[in-house]
């Protein structure tokens, strides 16, 4: 079993960006759990992720912390989608030929 001291060596120890975006997704999944348990008494002392292969415990003081750092995982990972989507910045262009239009949907005669 391998213990990462904290998130960034977990997610630096992956080879790809979805293996990258997977880790995110994991470490959001934990701290969910973590935002559960400070949502009944306000208090947290650490939370936990263990996958079986892999530990990684941190330290919050309340669940505002906990919810901000769930927040930055989040546009972390929008991040990560778009390179892995890197077509104009994440955006999509088609081009299509005025001859294969349908001009009856097209509002056109």
């Amino acid at each position: 079993m391998v213990t990462y001291e904290s998130a960034v060596h977990y997610i630096e120890s992956a080879t790809t960006l979805r293996e990258q975006i997977n880790k995110i997704d994991n470490i959001i999944n934990a701290l969910f759990s973590s935002a559960l348990k400070a949502a009944a008494n306000d208090s947290i002392s650490e939370y936990s992720l263990d996958d079986g292969q892999t530990k990684i415990r941190t330290v919050y003081k309340n669940s505002d912390a906990v919810m901000a750092s769930i927040e930055s995982f989040r546009k972390l990972k929008k991040c990560m989608l778009a390179d892995l989507n890197n077509t104009n910045n994440g955006r999509l262009m088609r081009l299509v030929d005025s001859k294969n239009l349908n001009r009856k949907r097209n509002g056109r005669l």
